[in-house]
């Protein structure tokens, strides 16, 4: 049994190799770049750029949803009143361009193409104009279409995969975004100039989803916690602050990092101090859906308020005086 498996196996990494050899030429950045178009739309597949690619916030550009421009360019008249609209497939590609209304006065110096996102992704023929009205246009080369804004790295023409970070001149992150195909996915979070988390507000595909939590910008030490002395001498007269000092130590020229905030304040709280919460909130597909809380800095809480898609149907305010 351990024979066969063996020779299976052995026949498996030699048609890999074989594979590689003929579809890639041998040539690593082929098989990378392949990988890339395999995994760019992907959360969870191996070395995905989702989880792996970061890049920093100037980078990124932003490119408006797709939209069908007319324009006539006749020097002396222009016509009208055309109305088109996209038909997609189940994908959202683009698979013709249906015309509600040829509108009037249009010559035949007519020009309609696909601004936006990916717009040099979508090649259209030579409408075709008969007595002032627009009858019909060709689609030659599709792309999918999108109905919202999309985000991009550098010059790419691919919407952006991967985190987008921003830093305070000293090294400390600001805010972290995950974006998959061009759209914010995920949790973003962001931090003050000293490492403690401000916010996190969860998205799918684009939209807020779930729930965003807003914090005070201080710490609540466990109340048995007791100032540490270093072995160098110094005192540690918070748990955060020690904290922080060992984690400069472990992450070295890292520290600031995503991996090392997360450290940080995954460990103040296993070690039972906490975070004082601001504000909560929860949504569902964009719109209020949950519970909306708000709280003082002594973790009072402030007001109460319960929506469904959008409608408040609860609302209640504390007094803390009381």
């Amino acid at each position: 049994m351990k024979a066969f498996l063996s020779i299976c196996l052995s026949a498996l990494f030699a048609s890999s190799v074989l594979a590689y050899f003929i579809l890639f030429d041998g040539n690593l950045a082929k098989l990378t770049a392949w990988w890339q178009e395999i995994a760019r739309h992907s959360e969870s597949l191996p070395l995905a750029p989702y989880k792996n690619r970061v890049v920093e916030k100037s980078s990124l550009r932003i490119e408006d949803a797709n939209e069908i421009k007319i324009i006539d360019r006749h020097l002396f008249w222009k016509g009208s009143g055309a109305k088109i609209v996209p038909v997609l497939n189940k994908n959202s590609y683009l698979n013709s361009l249906k015309i509600i209304d040829g509108g009037y006065g249009y010559s035949s110096s007519v020009d309609i193409h696909i601004s936006g996102a990916g717009s040099e992704q979508f090649k259209l023929g030579e409408p075709e104009v008969v007595n002032g009205v627009v009858k019909s246009i060709e689609v030659i080369k599709s792309s999918k279409w999108s109905d919202e804004p999309l985000a991009y790295a550098f010059d790419e023409i691919y919407p952006f995969s991967g985190i987008v970070k921003n830093e305070f001149p000293g090294g400390q992150i600001i805010e972290q975004i995950p974006f998959l195909s061009g759209k914010i996915h995920g949790t973003i979070k962001r931090w003050n100039e000293y490492g403690l988390p401000l916010s996190n507000r969860e998205y799918l595909h684009g939209k807020k989803h779930g729930t965003h939590i807003y914090w005070f910008e201080f710490t609540n030490d466990p109340q048995d916690f007791t100032p540490i002395k270093s072995k160098n001498g110094d005192i540690y007269p918070t748990l955060w602050i020690k904290l922080q000092e060992e984690a400069k130590k472990k992450f070295e020229k890292s520290f600031g990092s995503h991996e090392a905030n997360e450290w940080i304040t995954f460990n103040y709280r296993r070690q039972g101090g906490d975070f004082p919460v601001r504000l909560l909130e929860h949504w569902k597909d964009n719109v209020r859906h949950g519970l909306f809380e708000g709280f003082d800095k002594f973790g009072n809480k402030t007001f109460k308020d319960d929506y469904q898609m959008g409608h408040r149907i609860k609302h209640k305010t504390f007094d803390k005086t009381k």
